[in-house]
């Protein structure tokens, strides 16, 4: 067990005497301490060499001539973590109030990382690039012979929840090497010493069953080593000195009960996830390997069929990286290749046949293909999606929900059973006949956590997707698929308009509008001639009765359509439908509003109207 909770802990205990008389030297007056408590830690910088600097939230209580008062400091300390801080030092104390204090969170009291979702793509090639100058890549491929031979890598008797492990420090530990034997090659158990950043693989998984996901594992493990250093020797610094870090088969959820450091090693275990999919498929090699995997489809056999197509494309992807094919799907709809959501599936141990339907059909959080237990827990709490199927307008094919139709299904039997598939035309149309479901991914949905990703480091027996909701497949209405489109966002619209939230209140119709729009108050007031403050006592409904022009200013400002500018100029309590010219400006002005202020001025002046906005005393 760990001697300190966390770094906070730590500096409270080995290093409070010096953290006093700082602060005592600050005051420069005859007050005396009597305790000083460190309230809060922000690591404000570190470096390649180890050294770190930290602004410390400080709470002093002193006692002077005639009272006893308590004073709040930010005193800023630096350090080599590698020596332990044992060279540790002041650079500066400075009076603050107690709600100045600089927020701290698990990520600086351990130094972890701090990434960004938006920034995962970026770092996973910056490791990429890094490991493959080390000559750890070889054509697209981690190179796992030479980290066996550099005795980065053994393969050892694991737990089977457990896929891999990253040893930090000098240990004893057993592996399993081939030697060889009059019978030729045989696994033998054997202990060795290992050193900082060993890795540890599954020996039955790796090994003996070859599984495909072997690299992603190695992977996860090189993110600890290369990304988790200041980490590591934090933990070591506050006392755990025989921390190793695994990859394991069963889901990571923080815990409110957990302490400090079990949390810090849930986010590295996380980190280490969303990073190993990225390091292992680097991004900034998709264009070559996928015209790679694409010209070998076409020169390796003649595929008619499109969704057949797209799976040999699949799987040639899989092969260029040396992952296996439920791998590769996963990567490549993480990438945004919606099409892999109709290939590598399998049913009652039997591959599926592919089904294809039109590019970019399918969110990010959406798929077609539904496991027997989400389609069961739907079954029994959606009524709607129930009633679906209970009515027989739709079936369930054990991975798919489809439209019940001879157009869409097809009877197959053999001396075993009889059973109903997809007909061709279903596969060729999947959009028309097969139900979308939108997920949400266990891993990525604790609310204590930053991450807005999918983690899609484990082959998908691991990965825990919940089934949210569902949407109907789209009908043949004789539209084409803009016009439907059209027609969704024109209902979408509506909905929003008529919701209780926003159906009364003018101020909160501007709000949401500015948060839809990513608008903030200066650029409203950019585009309207409005002060920032003559808008925020429009959006936090101060101003009651909001002035005409200003309402159609804040439509243009905002780019409104026709529907919403009829509706923020009905909650505004402005009439527009009554036949004055003004009014017959400002509906023309309805279809303009993306051309600007300026320019709808020049309409305006051709009405004969005044000119937008409305200034008091004007």
């Amino acid at each position: 067990m760990a001697q300190y909770a966390n770094l906070k802990d730590y500096f409270q205990h080995e290093h409070i005497k010096l953290i006093k008389d700082a602060v005592s030297n600050h005051l420069k007056d005859d007050s005396q301490i009597t305790e000083a408590v460190i309230r809060s830690l922000v690591c404000t910088a570190d470096d390649a060499k180890y050294n770190t600097e930290f602004d410390l939230g400080v709470s002093v209580k002193t006692v002077g001539v005639e009272e006893s008062v308590t004073l709040s400091f930010i005193v800023t300390v630096r350090g080599n973590l590698e020596q332990r801080f044992r060279d540790i030092n002041v650079k500066d104390v400075r009076r603050v109030t107690s709600d100045t204090f600089p927020d701290d969170n698990i990520l600086s009291q351990f130094i972890l990382p701090d990434i960004q979702s938006d920034d995962v793509e970026r770092i996973g090639n910056d490791l990429y690039g890094f490991c493959a100058g080390k000559g750890l890549f070889l054509n697209y491929k981690l190179n796992i012979e030479k980290l066996v031979s550099d005795g980065m890598i053994y393969f050892a008797p694991l737990p089977n929840n457990c896929l891999g492990r990253v040893i930090l420090s000098e240990v004893d530990v057993e592996i399993i090497k081939n030697v060889q034997t009059e019978d030729g090659l045989k696994p033998k158990k054997c202990t060795i010493r290992t050193t900082h950043g060993t890795i540890l693989l599954n020996y039955k998984k790796y090994a003996e069953e070859m599984d495909g996901g072997l690299r992603i594992t190695v992977a996860h493990e090189l993110v600890h080593t290369l990304f988790h250093g200041r980490f590591l020797k934090v933990l070591q610094l506050l006392g755990e000195e025989k921390v190793d870090m695994y990859s394991s088969t069963e889901n990571v959820a923080l815990d409110e009960t957990m302490s400090d450091i079990q949390k810090a090693l849930c986010i590295a275990e996380w980190q280490a996830d969303v990073l190993a999919m990225r390091l292992a498929i680097p991004s900034c090699t998709l264009n070559d390997t996928l015209t790679i995997a694409t010209f070998n489809v076409k020169n390796k056999s003649k595929i008619i069929n499109r969704g057949d197509r797209n799976q040999a494309c699949v799987k040639e992807f899989a092969e260029i990286y040396g992952v296996s094919c439920y791998v590769a799907k996963e990567r490549m709809r993480q990438l945004g290749f919606d099409f892999v959501d109709g290939t590598i599936i399998e049913f009652d141990g039997k591959a599926m046949p592919p089904f294809i339907f039109p590019i970019n059909t399918l969110k990010d959080n959406e798929t077609f293909v539904i496991n027997s237990d989400n389609y069961e827990r739907l079954l029994r709490e959606n009524k709607d999606f129930a009633e679906l199927i209970n009515n027989g307008r739709f079936i369930y094919l054990g991975y798919v929900v489809c439209r019940l139709d001879a157009e869409y299904i097809n009877v197959e039997s053999d001396e075993k059973d009889i059973r109903l598939v997809l007909s061709e035309y279903a596969r060729e149309n999947a959009h028309k006949c097969l139900i979308k479901f939108r997920f949400r991914n266990e891993k990525a949905s604790n609310p204590s956590y930053y991450y807005n990703v999918f983690y899609l480091n484990k082959i998908p027996e691991y990965n825990e997707i919940v089934t949210e909701s569902f949407e109907l497949c789209e009908e043949d209405t004789g539209l084409n698929s803009k016009t439907v489109e059209l027609i969704k966002e024109y209902n979408a619209t509506m909905d929003m308009l008529n919701d209780p939230l926003l159906k009364k209140s003018f101020a909160n119709t501007v709000v949401y509008y500015m948060n839809k729009k990513k608008i903030e108050d200066n650029e409203l007031s950019k585009r309207t001639e409005l002060s920032i403050a003559a808008i925020e006592k429009i959006y936090k409904g101060i101003t009651k009765n909001v002035n005409i022009k200003n309402v159609m200013a804040l439509c243009i400002g905002l780019e409104l359509d026709s529907e919403e500018c009829y509706d923020m100029f009905k909650k505004a309590g402005h009439n527009v439908h009554e036949d004055t010219m003004q009014n017959r400006a400002y509906r023309f002005l309805f279809s303009c509003t993306q051309s600007g202020l300026k320019e709808c001025n020049k309409i305006l002046r051709y009405f004969n109207q005044d000119e937008l906005p409305y200034h008091m005393g004007q």
